[in-house]
């Protein structure tokens, strides 16, 4: 009998894991780390393909088989081939996708503004099930993102603008559990085989069980202009330390068991924004500072810090020793981990076409920005949408990259 129960326990074991490792999600796994291994992709990235959308895209694509997955404020959610971009079949919620998808049991999981989470069929485009949470709400003009799903263990973990974290079957939907927080959940869950890591526009950061249970939190430190200390993006996990960024301008590592800190960098009148993990290195965004940060993961030295002509809120996507992310000036660049050198390897063409109603032929930043923006801040953050600015996190996958941009565009470059 008691072989029996260990072999029960082993297979259910096995079949957990099996969706876990099977799901496809931001970040690539429910730890976000985002890094891969693989074939060198090329140092000359050219268009393979392009596909256009009718609403400003914030989510990131996601690949699975022959497909990328990927919702627009048109809201529609779109099937689209690997290879060739031509559309396989859309799906329209009744309101605007911000969410990036997660894939798992032939599933496309994902959050729309209406505050219903959807389970998409994979192959046909037709629902199979969906969960009504108490409704969306966004923060500011920079709270540009919901909460992406993570799937593990067969259960599907998001956060939602009702201030809760919600557990539902992957199978069904059915709701096993939901968590309360005091402020806007945007940013996504992410999943070890312990625990779930999540952070809150309440400034507080969440250990939550499996079974939904606290385990711990930890209060960022606020700021004077974010004296919450909000928790906008989600953190990556790696052995026992788990790292995340607030608008305090705070880069946490915490540990895992205990939620104690391990080490803490701040970054002067900057957001710091989303980690990224290989081995040895932690990746993270900047926005105000125009710079990308890579450290040693273990201890927090810096290593590197190269500049950016302008902010960046996706996640750094590793590949080998190189990271790939975008910029809201509409361009793609390539981080050398080991050298700390970073270029620009791609230009939409929204970019090459409005770049220069906001920068100079030096690169710096025009001086009549604030006279033309009326000393709007607002009103400037949505003029550089028209430079197609890059929200999404760079999905790599056969030597190639799928991103998309602010003027409704999918590109797959090689």
């Amino acid at each position: 009998m008691p072989q029996k129960s260990t072999l029960v326990f082993f297979l259910l074991f096995v079949v957990g894991l099996q969706l876990s490792l099977h799901a496809q999600q931001l970040g690539r796994t429910a730890n976000r780390q985002n890094n891969s291994e693989g074939a060198d992709i090329g140092d000359q990235l050219a268009l393979q393909w392009k596909f256009q959308t009718k609403g400003v895209v914030y989510a990131s694509p996601i690949a699975d088989q022959d497909f990328i997955y990927i919702g627009s404020c048109d809201s529609n959610l779109y099937a689209l081939h690997k290879t060739t971009g031509a559309e396989v079949w859309r799906f329209r919620s009744k309101g605007e996708i911000r969410s990036s998808v997660a894939i798992a049991a032939g599933l496309v999981l994902f959050m729309s503004t209406d505050g219903v989470f959807h389970a998409i069929d994979a192959a046909k485009g037709t629902e199979r099930w969906s969960f009504q949470t108490k409704g969306e709400r966004f923060f500011d003009t920079w709270d540009y993102y919901q909460s992406s799903p993570a799937v593990y263990d067969g259960t599907v973990y998001v956060g939602s603008g009702d201030q809760h974290i919600y557990a539902l079957d992957l199978k069904s939907g059915a709701l096993r559990w939901r968590y309360k927080t005091d402020g806007i959940v945007h940013a996504s869950p992410t999943v070890n085989e312990d625990a779930v890591f999540i952070g809150s526009y309440d400034g507080y950061f969440y250990c939550l069980e499996h079974s939904g249970k606290l385990r711990w939190r930890f209060k960022t430190v606020g700021q004077t202009y974010f004296p919450k200390g909000e928790v906008q993006f989600h953190a990556a996990v790696a052995d026992s330390s788990v790292y995340f960024c607030s608008r305090d301008f705070n880069l946490y590592a915490l540990h895992t068991k205990s939620g104690t800190g391990q080490w803490i960098y701040h970054q002067p009148g900057s957001w710091t924004c989303v980690p990224s993990i290989n081995k040895s290195d932690l990746v993270v965004t900047m926005s105000d500072s125009f710079t990308t940060l890579v450290f040693n993961k273990e201890d927090g030295t810096l290593r590197h810090k190269p500049s950016v002509p302008l902010n960046v809120f996706s996640s750094p996507t590793i590949h080998n020793s190189l990271a790939y992310f975008g910029a809201l000036n509409g361009a793609l660049y390539r981080l050398n981990l080991v050298t700390g050198q970073q270029d620009m390897v791609f230009q939409t063409d929204a970019s090459k076409q409005y770049s220069s109603d906001f920068f100079d032929h030096d690169g710096t930043m025009r001086k009549d920005l604030d006279a033309r923006y009326q000393h709007d801040i607002n009103k400037l953050f949505a003029g550089y949408l028209k430079m197609g600015s890059i929200f999404s996190t760079v999905w790599v996958e056969a030597s190639t990259l799928y991103f998309a941009t602010a003027d409704g565009a999918v590109y797959a470059i090689k």
